[in-house]
């Protein structure tokens, strides 16, 4: 009876859970699609644009370590709630600006306070699995992200497109933040703080002593490997995408619009489904088959021109990157158990993704600027760095 109830909370936390990130990804992706053509609107270049976001990534990166020890000091809910109000406030501060220099600047501070948010949320995601079915619990959560953020994206084209009213999205996602703001203090069970649990903090030495004893080191490795990788690839996806497929598949602006949210279908979609696969077969064996998936799509896409056929194999590609990513948010989320260190690794593997989302877009556009052809090549490259560093580490680690 006393297991039953547990896995009964666990669920309902699990919902709670769910249900922010549903809120959240409606409410902060009303923004998303809007930036570039917002930053646009106000004078800013193409490439200066790409700039931004760059440095957008990075200002997330570097916020996330920090702040993931933070969370484990003063309880990740807690932390969540400071991250979520400071960033209600961002997309009401767009509506007073109407100078390039400071909406850049803005959406750069953006990105260091949304990595904030980060490795708050992957502490409270680690408690609220079922331990048993962590695979589902993690791709459920993945799904329901995916999801919000495809709603809230295509809200804010409809209005954008329409009414071509930049300050109504913005008024919206401030809004929505602050209903995400409100859910989150009264339906998110608070965490006790580490210093109340074990009465002393630790030092990064600690941490990494902790990390080498437990040996979790190549773990940690290939988890963030995948993480960079996920995040540079769709950095690059969304990036540059719209300008590949017009000039080298001599697409349509609806088609590659097409093949994104094609992205969002198949990723949420896909996600639950490929949680329970790994749960079923384990995460090293879907892993291996994931990185072979992916690879091999990423060489048919770097040979065809054929539209078609690309539209075949890229589908097959985000199937593979789904797959992929249900692994790493169950593999990531085992460190919920592990207190000493578990704001750190949160943090580390936060800030790895956000690099990813900060090279992608740069070093792809420099390919691209050379011969427009290098996009996919580009891509497999890293994605067989990554693969390669698995393979090396795959007896070392515990999936």
């Amino acid at each position: 009876m006393g297991t039953r109830k547990n896995i009964m909370l666990k669920k309902d936390e699990l919902k709670n859970f769910c249900t922010y990130r549903l809120l959240f990804g409606i409410s902060y992706s009303l923004m998303v699609p809007v930036m570039p053509l917002f930053f646009d609107s106000l004078g800013i270049s193409t490439v200066v644009i790409g700039t931004i976001v760059s440095l957008y990534g990075i200002s997330e990166m570097l916020t996330q370590i920090p702040f993931g020890i933070l969370s484990e000091s003063i309880g990740d809910t807690l932390a969540l709630n400071i991250a979520i109000a400071i960033i209600m406030f961002i997309p009401l501060g767009y509506t007073f600006i109407n100078n390039g220099f400071l909406a850049g600047s803005l959406y750069v501070i953006q990105g260091g306070i949304f990595g904030m948010v980060a490795p708050a949320t992957f502490s409270i995601l680690a408690r609220s699995v079922d331990e048993r079915r962590r695979g589902q619990c993690t791709g459920f959560a993945s799904a329901v992200f995916t999801f919000g953020g495809g709603v809230g994206a295509a809200i804010a084209g409809f209005i954008v497109s329409k009414l071509n009213n930049y300050n109504l999205v913005f008024y919206l996602s401030s809004i929505g933040i602050f209903i995400t703001l409100v859910y989150v203090m009264f339906k998110i069970k608070r965490d006790k703080p580490r210093r109340m649990v074990r009465g002393e903090e630790d030092t990064l030495i600690d941490i990494f002593r902790e990390i080498k004893r437990k040996r979790l080191t190549y773990k940690i490795i290939v988890i963030s490997g995948i993480a960079f990788l996920g995040d540079y690839i769709y950095g690059c996806i969304i990036t540059l995408f719209h300008f590949y497929g017009k000039d080298v598949l001599g697409a349509s602006t609806a088609y590659t619009s097409s093949i994104i949210s094609i992205y969002l279908i198949v990723f949420g979609l896909g996600a639950p489904i490929a949680g329970w696969v790994s749960d079923k077969i384990g995460n090293k064996k879907q892993i291996l088959l994931s990185f072979i998936i992916m690879n091999l799509s990423l060489i048919v896409l770097v040979i065809t021109r054929d539209i078609p056929i690309f539209t075949i194999f890229v589908i097959v590609y985000f199937i593979g990157a789904t797959f992929l990513n249900a692994v790493f948010q169950s593999s990531l989320s085992e460190f919920g158990s592990e207190y000493k260190i578990k704001g750190f690794v949160f943090g580390f593997v936060g800030a790895l993704e956000s690099l990813g989302f900060a090279l992608g877009p740069l070093i792809s556009a420099f390919l691209y600027d050379i011969n427009k052809a290098f996009l996919f090549p580009g891509l497999l490259a890293v994605s067989g760095i990554v693969t390669f560093l698995y393979v090396i580490f795959i007896k070392k680690i515990r999936l």
